[in-house]
């Protein structure tokens, strides 16, 4: 126990060291990314939002299915009991460093990877971002499909509604 309490000490030490300069950096960072328009590096950012936003939902999904295994109502568990029950998960071994590290740095290599080639073709063929927007819309909305369907295991019932309208929208454009 003495070394989690060292290493977290550590941690945040590490973190907080200089953190006005670490913080005013990285607020001139991220503005410099937007005056020069670097559009590639700002849907990186915002699929890592994506990406983040479904872990969590995940995690929040797996400590519901916990509360439900443990005997708790569905009726009588709150959103906010759902994420205060994560470390809780974490504690029991239902969610571990493989529910973050590894489908992230998969998913953010994946999205690397995807638009490089997409920007490759789009650059052969002579179009603007063709390809490029077509790798997005498809990685963005398997993420948001993935964020939904983390809620409704989740047991959000009214996500659920939503997921069943996204899926028989997807399917009416895939019978065209």
């Amino acid at each position: 126990m003495q070394e989690i309490l060292t290493f977290i000490g550590d941690a945040w030490r590490t973190l907080s060291e200089s953190f006005a300069i670490k913080a005013i950096l990285a607020v001139i960072a991220e503005v410099a990314i937007y005056i020069l328009g670097l559009k590639h590096i700002q849907v990186l950012g915002i699929f890592i939002m994506l990406v983040f936003i479904d872990l969590i939902t995940r995690w929040s999904a797996i400590s519901y299915k916990m509360l439900i295994d443990m005997g708790a109502n569905s009726e009588n568990i709150s959103g906010w009991d759902k994420y205060v029950a994560i470390p809780v998960a974490w504690g029991k071994g239902l969610i571990s460093s493989k529910h973050m590290r590894k489908p992230f740095v998969t998913k953010v290599l994946t999205y690397c990877l995807a638009t490089c080639a997409a920007w490759c073709f789009d650059y052969m063929a002579g179009q603007y971002a063709f390809a490029v927007n077509l790798v997005w819309l498809y990685l963005g909305s398997v993420e948001f499909l993935s964020i939904l369907e983390n809620m409704r295991d989740g047991g959000n019932t009214t996500i659920a509604g939503l997921l069943d309208v996204v899926h028989s929208k997807v399917d009416m454009i895939l019978k065209k």
